[in-house]
């Protein structure tokens, strides 16, 4: 009777839930973002009780604390796409869009013409439509807020809630997702998030240094080619090297080449160590995996899938894991059968 009541109960759960997810549609995507900022906040929330500070404080403290660096991290693509958008159009308009190329005893000339003409319209549109959209996305960031202030102080009966539906004999698998989650949320985005504002920093400062005309831009790109899967900003160092190369500004090329590869390559990976070594090495997810969830959840659910997807990927990984080590042949045999 009590396992017939669960599987009711569990069923209804379920409708409730789908009926939810479609009401609550609009913010979905913001509600799970929530979560996996809970997750990599949790720790400090605990922290923060541990050094005596009420539960109910220390949830709000860690909140302000997150919503200060989201903010951190959403404030320079706004300032750069809107607030500087005139920069950057004349950016684009005083590009050479006749560069030589001399390969051999033969010079060709690349054409930026059309790029040029792509990029002009769409800037001005994109920021335009971002700013028209700011009250749907102060809505959103509210709800965020209030959803990782509530997980963060009710985490501990969340927890039960979520392990009453799962029977007894199967609380090690939910145990198992939990901590693949939360640790490939601390093995990349945690890391991420270092590696990205270190570069961006570092970045600002070399190109302000060398006077290039729109160090801000400069400084967020190479921030975000840190946060792509395989990549760092070293394309971004090796792209203004070639083309000072090409204008034959040698001293420019050198100057560009030596700080760039301190500042922008070297320094935030040794800072990123330093985050994980911190960290207790945070087990992640192969590149190539954090590379189809991120590129995959992109694609299919649009930027906050680049988020969600590694996650599902981690717990398809650590289901996986499980099936191996209950199967009569485990990862050690499938090993020793393959050499």
């Amino acid at each position: 009777m009590a396992s017939q009541r669960r599987t009711v109960l569990v069923g209804l759960g379920f409708v409730i839930a789908a009926i939810a997810a479609f009401v609550l549609s609009g913010v979905i995507m913001t509600i799970l973002v929530a979560v996996a900022a809970s997750y990599m906040l949790l720790p400090a929330h605990k922290w923060t009780i541990r050094h005596g500070v009420p539960p109910y404080w220390s949830a709000i403290l860690v909140t302000l604390a997150g919503v200060v660096v989201s903010l951190a991290l959403i404030v320079p693509f706004v300032f750069v796409l809107y607030a500087r958008r005139d920069a950057l159009l004349d950016g684009i308009a005083a590009l050479d869009t006749s560069i030589p190329v001399t390969v051999g005893s033969e010079t060709l000339t690349l054409n930026l013409t059309p790029l040029q003409e792509a990029l002009t319209p769409n800037v001005s549109r994109v920021a335009v439509a971002a700013a028209q959209q700011a009250s749907v996305y102060s809505a959103k960031f509210i709800v965020y807020a209030f959803v990782v202030f509530a997980l963060l102080y009710y985490h501990t009966k969340l927890r039960s809630l979520a392990f009453g539906p799962v029977p007894t004999g199967y609380h090690d698998i939910a145990d198992r997702v939990h901590v693949r989650v939360r640790e490939v949320l601390f093995g990349h985005y945690v890391l991420v998030l270092a590696g990205g504002v270190v570069t961006y920093v570092t970045g600002l400062g070399v190109f302000l240094l060398l006077d290039y005309q729109l160090p801000f831009i400069l400084a967020l790109i190479g921030a975000v080619l840190w946060a792509l899967p395989f990549i760092s900003a070293a394309p971004l160092v090796f792209g203004l090297a070639v083309f000072h190369f090409l204008e034959g500004e040698l001293l420019a090329l050198f100057a560009v080449a030596t700080l760039g590869i301190i500042f922008l390559v070297a320094l935030p990976n040794l800072i990123v160590d330093a985050v994980r070594f911190r960290l207790g090495d945070p087990e992640r997810l192969s590149q190539t995996l954090y590379f189809v969830g991120f590129v995959g959840g992109g694609l299919t659910v649009g930027l906050v899938g680049v988020v969600i997807g590694p996650i599902v990927l981690a717990i398809v990984v650590a289901l996986t894991n499980l099936l191996a080590e209950g199967s009569s042949i485990g990862p050690e045999s499938a090993r020793r059968q393959t050499e």
